[in-house]
């Protein structure tokens, strides 16, 4: 897993600290003094306002004219022809074109270690986000996300690796097929991306 997680989203609602802080239980959300982005820049970490001990980070970043955000979004539509499956590359560019906001949750390895509630706290609050406003994820080492959180693209030069939940678009009907993806299988994965994967439904 890369360092960064993030959640594009088309929503451009603002979410309540104290609902991140409830959702952390196995650790503590903070606000921290960020210059141009005051409110928009949190910590996780096992105590508040411990910010030499952090887990992770979370900033938001509004899509918008002459905006990062905006950056972020024209690069990762830049991306898309390297990866597949090529359904999905369609389906991301014209995504991508309509998101409000970006969610980078920014992981430091070293302070998590193999520390469970240092997982747990990270991943409650990449949930609590997801189902506060919706979006799709973008996982470093690994790609693109449904709005299910299943795996609908990556770049075969990002070495992605490991068992995994997928999806395939199918363009025919406008519905998600969903299987389990093995990208260690060399022959399954570029099944996957060039788009005629045979999925094993559950």
């Amino acid at each position: 897993m890369g360092d960064y997680l993030r959640l594009l989203t088309l929503s451009d609602r603002a979410i309540p600290l104290v609902d991140l802080q409830r959702a952390a239980l196995t650790g503590a959300v903070w606000s921290v003094d960020h210059p141009g982005m005051l409110g928009n820049y949190l910590a996780i970490g096992p105590k508040s306002d411990e910010n030499q001990n952090v887990w992770a980070t979370v900033e938001r970043n509004p899509v918008g004219p002459n905006t990062l955000g905006a950056e972020e979004v024209a690069e990762f539509i830049d991306s898309l022809e390297g990866g597949g499956p090529p359904s999905a590359v369609r389906w991301l560019a014209d995504y991508l074109e309509s998101v409000r906001a970006i969610y980078a949750i920014r992981i430091y390895p070293e302070a998590m270690g193999d520390s469970a509630d240092a997982f747990q706290a990270v991943f409650a609050v990449r949930s609590a986000l997801r189902n506060a406003v919706g979006g799709i994820g973008q996982w470093d080492g690994l790609g693109f996300t449904s709005e299910d959180d299943r795996l609908i693209w990556t770049d075969p030069l990002s070495n992605p690796s490991g068992q995994t939940a997928a999806s395939f678009l199918d363009e025919s009907t406008g519905s998600w097929i969903s299987f389990s993806l093995n990208l260690d299988d060399p022959e399954e994965l570029d099944h996957f991306l060039r788009g005629e994967v045979r999925p094993r439904r559950h």
